[in-house]
Order: structure tokens, then C-alpha cells, then sequence
């Protein structure tokens, strides 16, 4: 180990195989290259500034070394680096009995029976649909979550009386708009079957019993939902959809729906719980900021040595792909985003937030000026830099990036005197297990900037 204005020789990686939710720009297997970048513009020591978090994949694996700092605007990203970098105490002995804890809890129980109706419905749906008749559950799937749900937009139907039974128990109970229902009311039945969405909500409630080990607590509930989430990929970008372009309902449909939503919410928290244990101290003490990356630089620029820098490759806005963990982090109550459809504003099919971040790296018109805003203010704060980007060529046939190799690389130039480009060769980027979105592989699926100063 070395302490902050030693030269490091080496940086050792930790952490590697700990991935906290399924997530799309996580990059653990790059974990060497960029250490390996990051030791050679800085060889000093001193504190790393993680500018795009996300998970912390990167401080998380460098943190057994150096002092880190991370910074995202996303919630869930200060949660999650927050519960791996500065690990609450957990004894692996008292976690069933925390578990238990919550499954007799007296809101959990009152929050179930609430929802009792629609767990019952939902579990006579599959069976139905096991059995022949999937109607019933494809209605369910397409449904709008309780959140959303009016009586001017319901039709006659069983459902319609059944969602009607758990919205009046809600609101007898007090639960209606309460952060205790977030989960349930807004993603049961969409993401995740009631039953688990009930169990998540029990969970977020506990967690945040206590503020010390409230991170690492919520932490262990979002990647219990990444495990237990019903979509294609496990990802949160939208909902399953059971039908096909035709408007036949898919054929496996059913088995799918089964599988996920069969998924024991508390003994997969559980499980994530043991492994939230068994993290390792960082060296020093980490920083985990909720703050866009110009603001990290600006306000603790003069605390940090060397900064890394993985903004968004796409015009996918990555918030997008974790609205969901977001709300359960927040634990408010959203607008949903509308969308038209032939004519009329109806609900977004993803439920995202209206008021999500939307990144101006994943914006062509905007990004260029992210990019020399980021290069900018860390050539003036005397900061080198790595930077992490997905390569493209105009007409290479690939997912499209939002700028090219050749701008970044110009944009740098104009605020480093030395700029390197490293290659990592061997891998591919995640396609969303969509056969639409897989489209030709690059040879080098990462490139890394490097900004000597």
C-alpha cells in the first residue's frame, strides 16, 4: 500500500466480480486497462475522481489502493457506490433474523393484504394462462400499474374489479401516495409480479430504519430487484411485451412470466445481503457524491489527483435503463412520461419519471460542448485525465455513437498538450439480448483516452 504523493507501481484490483445490479455500462471487464491508464497519467497517489459512476465498478476495483471519489446525478448510483465503497457492518449471523424481521412486520402485513386481491388475481392469471387461456394475463401485462389507474380509462372486465378492491384497501389504509407502496403501486404488475413488488416495497421500508446502514441496506434491494426483474435482459428500459408485431401473444410468453416472477424476493435479498458482507474496507475514506461531473471538478477539483471519465456512448439516455431503481431509491411519486399513440397521450410503456436526467453526452447537437466542458475544467484544475468511450466510424454499421473517435480526440488536444489513445481489444458491448439492437461487433469495443498534464 501506498499513501497519497508516493509514486504507485502498481494498482490492484479488487472487487472484480462483485456486480450489483445488471448494468449496462458496467465496466468490470476493463477493470486492468484502466487502472493500468490510470497509473501511468498519475503515478502520485492521490485520490481518484470517478466522474460518471454508475455502479463504481472502477473506484470499487482501484479502492483497495487508492482514495476515491465518485460522482453521478442518479440516486441509485450514490446508493450503490455508497454501499460498496464505505461498507455498513453486517454480521452475517443476524441477517435471517433481519429478514424475518421484515416478512412479520406490521406495515409489510398490512401492505400485503392491501394487495392480496391482485397477488391472487396475478397467480390465477398464470395458471390460466399455463392451462391454455393467456388472455387474462396478457390484459394483466398491458394494464396500467395502480399508480396510474382511473376509472374513466378502465373497462368491464374482472381486472377492472380487482384493481378497484386494492385501490380502496389502499386508500383506507392510508397507502395510497405513501413512499411505503412506491414499488407496488407503480411497478407491480409491470416489472415485477404484486407479490414481489409488495416484498420490495417491506424491504425499502426497513432499510431505512436506520441512516448509517440505510445505503447499504437499499442497495441490497435494488440488486435483489435486478435479479427478480421480469423484462428481456434483465434490464429496466421497458417493461416484457407479450405479444409480437402481429399481435399474437409470443409462445413464451408464459414460461417466462412464470420464472421471473416465481423468484423468492427475501431470499434473493438475502443472498445479496451476505454479499454486501463480505466487501472489503476501502483504503482512506471514499467520497460519494450525487453531482453532475463539471460540479465534482469545480467543488473538489483541489482534493483530487487524477480523474476517470465513462459518459454515455448513444442517444440512449442511460436514465432510461434505471428509472426504476431511481424511484425506489427516492421513494417519490413521479408523473409517468406520456407518449402519443395514434392521436392521444397515453403513458409511457417504460413508466418512466417526466422528470428524468436526460445526459447531454447522449444528445448530438449538445455533446461536443459537454466534451470540451469536461476537458475544460479538468485541464484547468491540472487534473489528468482517462477517459472511456466506444469507438465508431461513420458507416461501420454499428450502434451509432453520439461523436467520433477523431472529434473526441481533436477536442483534447485543444486542452491537453499530450493526449494518448489506447485500444482494449477482445470484447463487445452488451446488445440488450435484442436481435434488432445486435448489430456488427467492432474488434475494439473500448477506447481510452489518455490526458497528461
Amino acid at each position: 500500500m501506498t499513501s497519497t504523493g508516493q509514486l504507485r507501481t502498481e494498482v490492484h484490483v479488487q472487487r472484480g466480480s462483485f456486480r450489483p445490479i445488471y448494468y449496462l455500462g458496467c465496466k468490470n471487464e476493463f477493470a486492468d486497462e484502466v487502472s493500468r491508464a490510470i497509473l501511468d497519467v498519475d503515478p502520485s497517489g492521490g485520490r481518484l475522481g470517478d466522474l460518471f459512476a454508475g455502479t463504481g465498478s472502477v473506484a470499487a476495483a482501484l479502492s483497495s489502493t487508492i482514495e476515491v471519489l465518485t460522482a453521478d446525478v442518479q440516486e441509485y448510483s450514490r446508493v450503490l457506490c455508497s454501499a460498496i465503497l464505505n461498507p455498513y457492518p453486517i454480521k452475517p449471523a443476524d441477517i435471517s433474523g433481519l429478514v424475518n424481521r421484515v416478512k412479520k412486520n406490521e406495515s409489510a402485513l398490512l401492505l400485503k393484504q392491501c394487495f392480496k386481491p391482485l397477488i391472487d388475481y396475478e397467480n390465477q392469471c398464470i395458471d390460466q394462462a399455463e392451462h391454455g387461456n393467456a388472455d387474462p394475463l396478457v390484459e394483466l401485462l398491458e394494464s396500467e400499474p395502480v399508480a396510474a389507474w382511473t376509472q374513466e380509462n378502465a373497462i368491464d372486465s374482472p381486472l377492472t374489479e380487482v384493481v378497484n378492491a386494492v385501490v380502496s384497501r389502499l386508500k383506507d389504509a392510508q397507502l395510497m401516495n405513501s413512499p411505503n407502496s412506491t414499488v407496488s403501486r407503480m411497478f407491480g404488475g409491470v416489472y415485477f409480479s404484486f407479490s414481489q413488488a409488495v416484498a420490495l416495497d417491506s424491504l425499502l421500508s426497513d432499510s431505512n430504519r436506520n441512516q448509517d446502514s440505510a445505503d447499504t441496506f437499499v442497495s441490497a434491494v435494488l440488486s435483489t430487484a435486478s435479479n427478480i426483474v421480469n423484462t428481456v435482459g434483465k434490464q429496466f428500459a421497458q417493461p416484457i411485451r407479450p405479444r409480437n408485431k402481429s399481435g399474437a401473444i409470443k409462445s413464451g410468453l408464459v414460461k417466462v412470466v412464470r420464472k421471473d416472477r416465481s423468484l423468492d424476493t427475501f431470499a434473493q435479498y438475502e443472498s445479496w445481503l451476505h454479499r454486501y458482507a463480505d466487501l472489503p474496507k476501502s483504503r482512506g475514506k471514499p467520497i460519494v457524491l450525487r453531482k453532475d461531473y463539471l460540479g465534482a471538478i469545480q467543488e473538489h477539483g483541489s482534493e483530487l489527483s487524477v480523474l476517470y471519465a465513462d459518459p454515455p456512448y448513444t442517444r440512449d439516455h442511460y436514465s432510461r435503463f434505471y428509472h426504476v431503481l431511481e424511484t425506489m431509491c427516492l421513494r417519490d411519486n413521479p408523473v409517468f412520461s406520456k407518449v402519443k399513440k395514434n392521436g392521444k397521450l397515453e403513458i409511457s410503456r417504460g413508466l418512466y419519471r417526466e422528470e428524468r436526467y436526460q445526459s447531454e453526452f447522449c444528445i448530438r447537437s449538445r455533446a461536443p460542448k459537454a466534451f470540451a466542458e469536461l476537458f475544460k475544467s479538468a485541464s484547468e484544475s491540472r487534473l489528468p485525465l482517462v477517459l472511456s468511450y466506444s469507438p465508431h466510424d461513420d458507416g461501420d454499421g454499428t450502434h451509432p455513437r453520439v461523436v467520433s473517435t477523431e472529434q473526441i480526440l481533436e477536442v483534447a488536444n485543444q486542452y491537453y498538450d499530450r493526449v494518448e489513445l489506447v485500444s482494449i481489444q477482445g470484447s463487445s458491448h452488451n446488445n440488450l439480448n435484442r436481435v434488432g439492437l445486435k448489430l456488427k461487433e467492432r474488434e475494439t469495443a473500448e477506447i481510452l483516452v489518455k490526458c497528461f498534464v
